[in-house]
């Protein structure tokens, strides 16, 4: 019977990994829209210490203000990107020619100059190929904005009455206070998550800005943007946040002294601010193990690619606490957590205080 019960446990997963795979078009806008969902939320929390003529301003209004600045700022960052994926196409054989010039010099240190006549015409024109082509995939992205957006609007103007619904559901009050309770702990902890973060990639792209202008890389604003965004992926973000800038450092310039400080100085921002900073502030956070976290940014990007590696903590952290509700599925939680120690509330994540993300539209 229990052999029965774990190869209908494995099928289910199957079915459900297919479907996520299958459905990713249509299921991927969803998540990021839930997720916007939860920023709103969180922004309109945070908002409720300003005072309008001595009073708390009203929910509706928090969230206006929060769905407007989360807005203007997707805005600010979308113009960017385009506007400097555009200057890069632009200089691309600028940089296909110091790439040249710099593996003739590395050549000619290792004494295989003959070796490159070849390498050339193997890699002549690539660089312009691979950028027009990162930039159709971006082009690719931003088109589901507008499906996203439509997500996003339809949960705001849902959520008061998600109350109501979850009551309808559970019958039981009993019930009732614990689904609730469990939202809420799901709430907090991605915006405990999510705030951390925010400020510790705030810190990483400054501290990397300031390293990139003082070498001279091109693009130091969008590249200090995209370090940002990829310090919310665990682990590996944090370098590719490095490898990409020195990247261009080393075809920008005719030298490798430029590419070296690159290198070296990212890599020392990246490392005290990941590796020093964020743990002494977050402690045990989550409380998920990092086998789990790399395990999780594998699976999630090869279903959903480099957005999949984004939301793949915030799922995580969802699924440990979910499955730390039920009898059969704990002992899921457990193997998923750092420790071992999942209360059945799932309430084990020490860390910075937050207060629950507004999800259920309550104030």
């Amino acid at each position: 019977m229990r052999l029965l019960s774990y190869g209908s446990a494995a099928g289910l997963t199957a079915l459900v990994v297919y479907l996520l795979i299958v459905g990713g078009s249509i299921l991927l806008p969803f998540v990021v829209a839930v997720f916007v969902w939860y920023l709103i939320n969180a922004l309109a929390t945070v908002s409720r210490r300003l005072r309008f003529r001595g009073s708390v301003m009203p929910v509706s209004l928090r969230l206006g203000m929060a769905t407007v600045v989360l807005a203007m700022l997707s805005w600010l960052m979308f113009t960017l990107i385009v506007t400097n994926v555009g200057q890069v196409i632009a200089k691309a054989p600028v940089y296909e020619q110091n790439l040249r010039a710099t593996a003739h010099t590395v050549a000619g240190h290792l004494g295989v100059e003959h070796e490159l006549p070849p390498l050339e015409e193997l890699y002549a024109g690539r660089l312009t190929v691979l950028l027009r082509s990162l930039a159709r995939s971006l082009t690719s992205l931003m088109g589901s904005i507008g499906t996203v957006a439509i997500y996003v609007v339809f949960m705001l103007l849902e959520q008061h009455s998600f109350r109501r619904k979850v009551s309808a559901l559970c019958h039981d009050p009993l019930r009732e206070t614990r689904v609730q309770h469990v939202l809420d702990r799901i709430g907090g902890n991605i915006q405990s998550y999510v705030w951390l973060k925010t400020i510790m990639s705030l810190i990483a792209a400054g501290a990397s800005y300031v390293v990139m202008k003082l070498v001279g890389v091109d693009l130091a604003e969008f590249w200090a943007v995209l370090i940002f965004g990829l310090n919310f992926i665990p682990y590996i973000g944090s370098w590719l946040g490095v490898m990409f800038p020195s990247a261009l450092a080393l075809v920008q310039f005719d030298s490798l002294q430029p590419f070296l400080w690159t290198v070296g100085l990212l890599s020392i921002v990246q490392f005290t601010t990941g590796s020093i900073v964020e743990p002494k502030l977050m402690g045990k956070g989550l409380n998920l193990s990092p086998v789990v976290m790399l395990l999780s940014l594998s699976i999630w990007g090869s279903i959903w690619g480099p957005v999949g590696m984004l939301l793949a903590v915030p799922m995580m952290v969802v699924l440990m606490i979910v499955f730390s509700q039920f009898h059969a599925t704990r002992h899921i939680a457990i193997l998923m957590s750092a420790d071992g120690n999942v209360a059945s509330d799932g309430s084990h994540t020490p860390g910075p205080t937050a207060q629950p993300a507004q999800s259920t539209g309550s104030s």
